[in-house]
C-alpha cells in the first residue's frame, strides 16, 4: 500500500512539473504563425523593413507612409500574437491620413529572438521602432503616436514614460502590471486553475527568460507621460484584464488622460465594436493630441465612462495587407 501511495504521489508531482514547464514554455514561446480568425489580407500593401532592438535582436516591421500625414502611428500588439492582429486598424488609420508602422515583438511573428519576455525587453523593441520612425525618410517629421493592445498597451505606456518622442498613447485593454494581468486572467489564458499553478508557472517563465517578468509594471512610471495625452480603453466584460486597472492608470496618469469604457465588451474594444467607429475615435484622439498637445474632448464628442457607441457592430477579422518586400534605408541587414 505504501508503494502505491508513493507511486501515486510521484506521478502527481511529475505531472505537476510537466504541466508547469509546458505552460511556462508556451507563454514565452508564442506561435509565430498565429493569425486572427478568418484572416484575410486587406489592401494596406505595406513595405517591409528590418531594424534592431537595443540588444541586437532583429525585428521585422511593415510601413505605409501617407502623403499628407497627421502623425505616424506605431501599432503595438499584445502577448502571444503578432502584427496581423492590428493590420486592419492600420489600414483604417492610413485611410484617415496617418502614416503607419506595424512590427513584431521579439520571438513573435517574423522577428528574431528565442523568447518573449512578457513586456520587459519589449519596451526596448518599441523604443527601437520609435528610432526607426525618426530616421525613416518616408515618415518625414510627422509626430509619433502609439496605438496598442493588451500587454502591448503596458509596453507602450512604459516606453512613452521614457521616450518623449511618443506624443500620445491610445491603449486598449492594458493591464497596469503583468502581475495584475496574471492574477485576473491566468485561468482564462492557460486553462489552468490559478492555484496551485500560477506562482510556479511565473517562476519558471522567469528562469527561462532571465527576466523579472512578474515585476513589469507602469504603476509609478505612467505619471511621467503627462502632459502628453493618454486614452485608456477597456471593456467591463474583459476576462483577462481587470477594468479596475484602467481606473488606477487613469488616476496616476493625471488630467491629460481619459477613459473610454464599454459595458458590454470583452478583451480589447476593437474586437467588439464597429471598426469604423473605433477608427474614427482613435483618429480624433490622435489628431487632437498632436494639434493641441492635450486630449480635450469637444462637447459633441463627450461620452460618459460607461456609454457605448451609437452603432455597435460585430467584430471583423483583423488582417494584414499583402507585404511588398523592400529594403528601407534604415533597415538592418541580417
Amino acid at each position: 500500500m505504501t508503494r502505491v501511495i508513493l507511486l501515486g504521489l510521484g506521478l502527481t508531482v511529475a505531472a505537476y512539473v510537466l504541466i508547469v514547464l509546458r505552460t511556462a514554455w508556451l507563454i514565452v514561446h508564442p506561435n509565430r504563425t498565429w493569425r486572427p480568425t478568418d484572416w484575410e489580407p486587406l489592401p494596406l500593401n505595406p513595405a517591409r523593413v528590418y531594424f534592431k532592438s537595443a540588444d541586437g535582436t532583429r525585428l521585422a516591421g511593415w510601413i505605409r507612409p501617407h502623403d499628407t500625414p497627421i502623425a505616424t502611428v506605431i501599432l503595438v500588439h499584445g502577448l502571444a500574437v503578432n502584427h496581423t492582429v492590428l493590420a486592419n486598424r492600420a489600414y483604417r488609420l492610413w485611410q484617415r491620413r496617418f502614416s503607419v508602422i506595424l512590427f513584431d515583438f521579439r520571438a513573435c511573428g517574423e522577428s528574431e529572438g528565442s523568447t518573449s519576455t512578457c513586456g520587459v525587453r519589449e519596451v526596448e523593441d518599441l523604443s527601437a521602432a520609435v528610432d526607426l520612425c525618426r530616421r525613416q525618410p518616408e515618415f518625414g517629421n510627422a509626430p509619433i503616436v502609439a496605438l496598442a493592445d493588451s500587454l502591448g498597451g503596458t509596453v507602450a505606456l512604459a516606453a512613452a514614460s521614457q521616450r518623449p518622442e511618443i506624443k500620445a498613447v491610445f491603449s486598449d485593454a492594458a493591464p497596469i502590471s503583468l502581475r495584475s494581468a496574471i492574477d485576473k486572467g491566468f485561468s482564462a489564458y492557460t486553462g489552468l486553475p490559478a492555484l496551485p499553478f500560477r506562482r510556479a508557472v511565473v517562476w519558471t517563465a522567469e528562469r527561462i527568460t532571465g527576466e523579472g517578468v512578474d515585476d513589469f509594471t507602469v504603476e509609478d512610471s505612467i505619471s511621467n507621460i503627462a502632459p502628453r495625452p493618454v486614452c485608456l480603453a477597456h471593456g467591463h466584460l474583459d476576462p483577462l484584464v481587470d477594468v479596475a486597472d484602467a481606473h488606477r492608470m487613469h488616476e496616476r496618469a493625471g488630467e491629460s488622460s481619459e477613459l473610454w469604457l464599454e459595458p458590454d465588451v470583452g478583451h480589447v474594444l476593437a474586437s467588439g465594436i464597429d471598426p469604423e467607429d473605433y477608427a474614427d475615435r482613435v483618429a480624433r484622439f490622435f489628431k487632437r493630441a498632436v494639434s493641441t498637445g492635450q486630449a480635450l474632448t469637444r462637447p459633441e464628442e463627450r461620452r460618459s465612462a460607461t456609454q457605448s457607441l451609437d452603432h455597435p457592430g460585430a467584430p471583423t477579422p483583423q488582417s494584414n495587407g499583402a507585404d511588398e518586400t523592400v529594403s528601407a534605408q534604415s533597415s538592418s541587414k541580417p
